[in-house]
């Protein structure tokens, strides 16, 4: 007799992780279960038997099937014993993912998988995504989404979504995207950006911006602040940034400097003005160099970032940006850096403006070196 699934999830206990046999005392669940849902989310909370028998067990409960439907295949392949390497929670519950192939029970999943298609008579987005992201060869996942994907990808967001909403977190998510979906023509246009906005991981955002900006023929300003702020880290923020500025012709200096305040820290910022200064994407005036400096937290890379521009920037020197850009400094020692960098622009300003630049100074010493700096 079937057990109802809140009895059945009553029954488990708390604390420690509990037994598959505990907690499926009958198999047949897996198949027969109203609500698959909650059985899978029972599943990726239970020791799984890592035995011949038990996957003979499974692999006899769906020959079994004359056919059945994605959730129950799911459930089945579920019940097989991988390692749980990778692991993703979100407001749609937890999932629980082996590398790749790296397991021994990862060619009987893939027999699972493989028989399993067959016997499919209703197929939707959700559960292909959970299909497709539990897959441990590509040849594997290509022949699932060959033959259903056509079926439940009606090119809306919505199909889109539940595809990606059944895989967060699988290693199997890039090679679905690369492999089929861009190669389909499933990835144009908007839809690319939609992927990348639903990675989890940064190096996966990395690996798909870099297809995306090799399909897509415009890059706007809109999206590239959108893409620097989907990272979580500066190491993928600098990655990403590097990408961004080489397909980039020009690059507004406001644009540039919102996309490096997307970084935590002044090592990730002063990558970033590198990044800028080297391609040449982006040009500077003085008013917006200070501006630049003051981005950063610590001397240092404030230094940095004037090394970096003071000899591109545009337009004529002026007092008042001067004033700006050693005001974000500190310390005088740092100020007197600043000042041997700018000196080639603001000794071309007036005597009265480089005595009233020497104001930013805290001690006499520092602005007679200062004022040595800036003689004509």
């Amino acid at each position: 007799m079937l057990v109802g699934v809140a009895g059945l999830l009553a029954s488990c206990g708390i604390g420690g992780q509990r037994q598959f046999g505990d907690v499926f005392p009958d198999l047949g669940v897996l198949l027969t279960t109203a609500d698959p849902v909650a059985v899978r989310a029972e599943l990726v909370t239970v020791q799984m038997p890592d035995s011949e028998a038990h996957n003979m067990h499974l692999l006899a409960m769906l020959r079994g099937q004359k056919s059945m439907d994605a959730a129950h295949l799911v459930l089945l392949v579920r019940a097989v014993a991988l390692p749980e390497n990778i692991q993703c929670s979100n407001d749609n519950g937890r999932w629980c993912y082996p590398q790749r192939g790296d397991s021994d029970n990862a060619a009987f999943v893939d027999q699972l998988l493989t028989e399993g298609a067959a016997k499919l008579d209703d197929v939707d987005s959700y559960w292909l995504g959970e299909l497709v992201g539990i897959s441990q060869s590509d040849a594997v996942m290509l022949a699932l989404c060959e033959l259903f994907v056509p079926v439940v990808d009606d090119g809306s967001d919505h199909a889109f979504d539940e595809l990606l909403r059944g895989m967060p977190g699988s290693p199997a998510m890039l090679p679905f995207l690369s492999r089929y979906m861009g190669p389909q023509g499933r990835l144009d246009g908007d839809r690319g950006w939609h992927a990348f906005r639903k990675m989890s991981f940064d190096s996966d955002r990395v690996w798909l911006l870099a297809t995306l900006l090799l399909r897509q023929e415009e890059l706007t300003d809109e999206r590239l602040l959108m893409t620097m702020k989907a990272f979580s880290f500066d190491g993928g923020r600098k990655k990403a940034l590097q990408m961004l500025v080489d397909r980039a012709t020009s690059l507004d200096a406001e644009v540039a400097r919102a996309a490096v305040s997307t970084f935590s820290f002044d090592a990730g910022r002063s990558a970033a003005f590198a990044t800028l200064a080297k391609r040449g994407t982006v040009e500077l005036e003085e008013h917006q160099l200070a501006r630049y400096v003051q981005l950063c937290s610590f001397d240092s890379g404030k230094i940095k970032c004037v090394e970096l521009f003071a000899s591109t920037l545009q337009g004529e020197p002026s007092i008042r940006s001067a004033k700006k850009v050693l005001g974000a400094f500190s310390f005088d020692s740092d100020r007197l850096k600043a000042v041997q960098l700018m000196a080639p622009r603001w000794s071309q300003l007036s005597q009265g403006e480089r005595n009233e630049l020497l104001g930013a100074f805290s001690f006499d010493s520092s602005r007679k070196k200062a004022a040595k700096l800036l003689m004509r």
